[in-house]
């Protein structure tokens, strides 16, 4: 089995947003903190981080693998298990979220509190305030 923990993160302030991903398997972790382009808002960064995951791991060729995905947001949980977003401004983000989500055989997302994502948290909290583009 496969956990994925993602976060997205924003500071409008700063204007830019990032995303963390950390991939657990075999007891081994892949930590991966990157900057986006420009600004985003959080919901927006949240969908991303998903997104990015799902490449990561279809890149590796791990979708014919288990594959638990967890994230602190409700909105791209309940979005992606139900399948639907009744909010305009995510429906292209959730269309490319289950085009990639079918291409796995066994894949399942949970939403998870805050205290329990703080991994893929930090990363995304330290590629945010990074000067590089990527970490």
């Amino acid at each position: 089995m496969i956990r994925v923990f993602v976060d997205g993160a924003s500071n409008p302030n700063k204007e830019n947003s990032s995303v963390g991903v950390l991939i657990i398997e075999d007891g081994k972790q892949t930590q991966i903190g990157k900057k986006l382009d420009g600004f985003h808002e959080n919901h927006q960064t949240e969908y991303f981080a998903f997104l990015y995951a799902l490449e990561l791991l279809l890149k590796d060729h791990k979708n014919d693998q288990l594959v638990l995905c967890h994230s602190d947001s409700k909105m791209l949980v309940d979005a992606v298990n139900k399948r639907f977003t009744s909010n305009d401004k995510y429906k292209e983000l959730l269309s490319r979220s289950l085009e990639l989500v079918s291409r796995f055989s066994d894949f399942h997302i949970k939403w998870v509190p805050e205290k329990n994502n703080k991994g893929a948290h930090q990363l995304a909290k330290n590629a945010l305030y990074s000067n590089k583009k990527s970490q």
